[in-house]
């Protein structure tokens, strides 16, 4: 399993144009926001600019190449477990990179070892841990259940100390659920 299963799931999620008063990234289309591509400094109609019309020509097959390269590649994600992979995967694309490390190191906390930095940077002491956890039975699906666990205590969180994107809570929680379901299908066809 790789990036393919991965955007599989993320793709199904992040396939609409959107345009949400209270969504801070303004514009979105198959998931990319137009503050994305600005930060990231992508010209898709190659006027000159980055505004609305880049992400209005965004197509499904380039907002996956930029995934893949933003999400997947540069934090080196096909190094990983698969199931890990796919959940780190997905939240960096929902909630960011940074974040979803920080998932990813709180939830190794909770096995035996050395505690992590909870930093959001994924360097060679954070790759240790989730290798030794996933080489233990079952260990890559309980650690990606267990990332999708933080995930979803951090969207409460936000809703509530951000009431104005209260209004997306059940969309978060419901791809986590989802996220769930895909896991155990992924958990099954690798046996």
């Amino acid at each position: 399993m790789g990036f393919t299963e991965a955007h599989a799931f993320t793709a199904k999620w992040e396939g609409h144009l959107v345009d949400h008063p209270a969504d801070p990234g303004g514009l979105t289309n198959y998931g990319v926001s137009l503050r994305f591509l600005k930060a990231a400094g992508h010209d898709v109609d190659n006027d000159g600019d980055v505004d609305t019309d880049d992400v209005r020509a965004l197509t499904p097959e380039f907002a996956a190449a930029l995934f893949k390269e933003h999400f997947w590649t540069r934090s080196n994600l096909g190094d990983f477990p698969s199931l890990t992979a796919v959940v780190t995967y997905d939240a960096g694309v929902n909630t960011g990179t940074g974040q979803a490390i920080k998932f990813l190191q709180a939830s190794c906390n909770f096995y035996p070892g050395e505690c992590l930095s909870v930093d959001g940077r994924l360097g060679p002491k954070t790759r240790a841990r989730v290798a030794a956890i996933a080489k233990q039975p079952q260990g890559d699906l309980a650690l990606a259940a267990r990332c999708i666990r933080a995930r979803k205590s951090y969207y409460a969180r936000l809703a509530d100390s951000r009431p104005k994107l209260a209004v997306f809570l059940k969309g978060w929680l419901n791809r986590c659920t989802a996220l769930e379901k895909y896991l155990q299908e992924l958990a099954g066809c690798a046996e």
